[in-house]
């Protein structure tokens, strides 16, 4: 193995940097540049994304963001993994694994949702991990998100469905979102303060709000629904020529059906092809779900802090959509 180092991205040169990604996500974007300090929250305290650099060439990339997690009252540092990346040509040959032992060392509480190949690598280096966490899907135009159907382009049969899916909702009134503003953060402060005790809950207070849904690159595509006091903040794009509402976050943990429902009567009218939803153990999974869609979520972490390790066991009673960067992953990189 050659010799390397270890650099944070702020010690390397930008032009160089790019020129990684550009090599290793096909569809890196002028934006992910131009945001980069937003996606990874640089700035937030003095942890931020390393490369290990072989010669002067970076040959790969750990990402982080820098957050909170709350277990017995107490608060922990904590950083979320991502953007894990390796030259297709210097894999195999321990550099991931020198590149994750270093990125452990910049904060003592890891954690994050993960796809079963890095959490193999993670179960090698003693981390634990739990499978409490789903994603869910509300499939709306079958015929676009089903690959088999989608080959037919039945156009027709997406509008019958759609005209069904309607019917069954005809008592229910439309509710009109609005775009995510400064209004709204007091409301989910106060609103994530509403925490099951003596379990492990991500801490989102006014700056993480501030940071994830204001300063966001796509705080135009960010909606508020409201009803009688619940809400749900939504992320609505286009990807794969499929229009998708990804639910970021909701202060409602039972009965939420109401709500629901008229997120999925305005998706209907306004030709989302699928509802994306995050559910943690503490909230109960809706029955406009299907069981066909959901899938289970690999979330995994590693803790010096003995009882924060324990809670952890259990995953985070407050999961969301909106946390790490499982929303906007495959967006820009």
């Amino acid at each position: 193995m050659k010799t390397y180092n270890i650099k944070k991205i702020s010690k390397v040169d930008e032009s160089q940097l790019f020129d990684f990604y550009t090599k290793v996500y096909s569809n890196v974007k002028k934006s992910f540049k131009i945001n980069m300090k937003w996606y990874y929250r640089i700035g937030y305290n003095d942890f931020e994304p390393i490369v290990i650099i072989v010669g002067d060439k970076i040959i790969g990339h750990a990402g982080l963001i820098p957050g909170e997690v709350e277990a017995q009252n107490q608060k922990h540092k904590v950083i979320w993994f991502t953007d894990l990346i390796i030259l297709p040509e210097y894999r195999k040959k321990g550099y991931g694994k020198i590149l994750i032992q270093e990125w452990m060392k910049i904060c003592p509480n890891q954690i994050t949702f993960c796809n079963n190949s890095s959490l193999r690598v993670f179960k090698k280096l003693d981390w634990k991990h739990d499978f409490s966490t789903k994603r869910n899907i509300y499939p709306i135009n079958y015929f676009n998100i089903t690959p088999v159907l989608k080959s037919f382009g039945l156009n027709i049969g997406n509008n019958l469905i759609r005209y069904f899916l309607k019917k069954k909702l005809n008592n229910r009134k439309l509710v009109t979102p609005v775009k995510i503003s400064e209004t709204h953060i007091q409301d989910l402060v106060e609103s994530s303060q509403i925490i099951e005790k003596n379990k492990a809950v991500v801490v989102r207070d006014e700056n993480w709000f501030r940071w994830r849904l204001i300063e966001t690159p796509y705080k135009d595509s960010i909606f508020f629904f409201e009803d009688k006091g619940k809400f749900i903040v939504a992320h609505i794009f286009y990807q794969n020529n499929l229009k998708r509402l990804n639910i970021l976050y909701s202060n409602v943990v039972n009965n939420e059906k109401d709500i629901l429902d008229l997120v999925v009567k305005w998706s209907i009218e306004n030709q989302v092809d699928f509802i994306w939803y995050l559910t943690s153990n503490l909230r109960s999974t809706n029955r406009l779900f299907s069981l066909i869609f959901k899938k289970k979520i690999n979330f995994a972490f590693n803790s010096s802090n003995m009882i924060l390790s324990k809670f952890l066991e259990h995953g985070l009673s407050n999961a969301h959509g909106i946390d790490s960067d499982i929303d906007y992953i495959v967006r820009d990189r």
